[in-house]
C-alpha cells in the first residue's frame, strides 16, 4: 500500500518557518533599536509612587 503524501505537513512547516522569520525581521527592525535603559533609583521611585497611589485609592474607596 502506498503512503499518503505529506504535502499538508510540509506546507504547514514552511508557513510556520516563514512566520518566525518575518517576526524576527519585524522585531529587529522596529523593537530592538529602541531598548530602554532603566536604573535602580528610577525604578524604585516609580514603584514607590505607584504603591502610594494605590494606597490612596484604597483609602478613598473604603468608605
Amino acid at each position: 500500500m502506498k503512503k499518503p503524501p505529506r504535502k499538508l505537513g510540509r506546507e504547514l512547516a514552511w508557513i510556520i518557518g516563514i512566520k518566525i522569520v518575518l517576526l524576527l525581521v519585524i522585531w529587529k527592525a522596529f523593537v530592538a533599536p529602541y531598548r530602554v535603559q532603566v536604573d535602580a533609583a528610577a525604578m524604585a521611585d516609580s514603584l514607590r509612587t505607584a504603591g502610594m497611589a494605590s494606597q490612596h485609592l484604597e483609602k478613598n474607596n473604603a468608605r
